[in-house]
């Protein structure tokens, strides 16, 4: 307000590699929605550049930018996002829409296959409990079989057992190339990813590779309830899954907003 410059994001220098599986955590107001948008190129950022793919994108246009949306990102919302009146395989075929693609309900049932979902293509969302639709909205982020998934609070809605499955279905996608940036104030589902950055006042003050050490570390610090012993060992199952040595290319780069 007036002469006041507030920074949402302030000072960020940050490098995703290619096949990681990010968390980005923080309070409310920490800068963590303004990184978001950022990585999945909703918005520009004031100074610095954001490097995705190799491509400069913080100087694109808006219709190159969302050319970019479609083809490399994937999104996964807290709330869904579904178009209520239409089933789940139309819901799923969206982006193929915008991205002027064929044979759209043939990939948009691989999709739904892919969340063990395929058997539910022609129910629409109020027809399917919570996970389902969440596992509806993955399905639609993956469709287009972008380079990155970013996940926005994914279980934010979803009671416990339901956000593990969800997040094995991350952990699968990751498994198989995707690079998964997971945004979430709930430490307990950060954990899960092999690499938390934490952010405050739109600074990152914390970016560690996780193990199992450092994930009991984290949940006892902050104060969250230990996963079951089975989750985590599921968890850290997935967390240590062995990647390859050779160095990737940065995947993302936002620097200041």
């Amino acid at each position: 307000m007036g002469s006041t410059i507030v920074r949402a994001l302030d000072g960020v220098d940050l490098t995703i590699k290619q096949g990681e599986f990010v968390s980005i955590t923080g309070q409310s107001g920490s800068g963590k929605s303004t990184m978001m948008h950022l990585l999945g190129c909703l918005d520009r950022p004031s100074a610095g550049q954001y490097i995705l793919d190799g491509q400069v994108v913080s100087s694109m246009l808006d219709s190159q930018l969302a050319a970019v949306r479609n083809q490399k990102i994937g999104f996964v919302f807290q709330t869904f996002n579904l178009i209520q009146r239409t089933p789940a395989i139309d819901n799923v075929s969206v982006p193929l829409f915008y991205g002027r693609r064929g044979n759209t309900r043939e990939r948009a049932m691989r999709a739904l296959e892919r969340v063990s979902l395929d058997k539910r293509a022609t129910h629409k969302p109020s027809e399917l409990s919570g996970g389902e639709r969440q596992r509806v909205a993955i399905a639609r982020a993956i469709v287009n079989e972008p380079k990155i998934i970013l996940a926005d609070e994914p279980t934010g809605n979803l009671d416990t057992r339901t956000g593990t499955q969800i997040m094995k279905i991350f952990h699968e996608l990751n498994d198989s190339g995707v690079t998964v940036i997971l945004v979430t104030h709930e430490m307990d589902v950060a954990v899960q990813a092999e690499r938390v950055i934490r952010m405050r006042d739109g600074k990152i003050v914390e970016d560690k590779q996780v193990d199992a050490d450092v994930r009991k570390e984290l949940l006892g610090a902050y104060g969250h309830v230990a996963l079951t012993d089975e989750a985590v060992k599921e968890t850290n199952a997935a967390a240590t899954t062995a990647k390859s040595d050779k160095p990737l290319p940065p995947i993302a780069r936002p620097v200041e907003a």
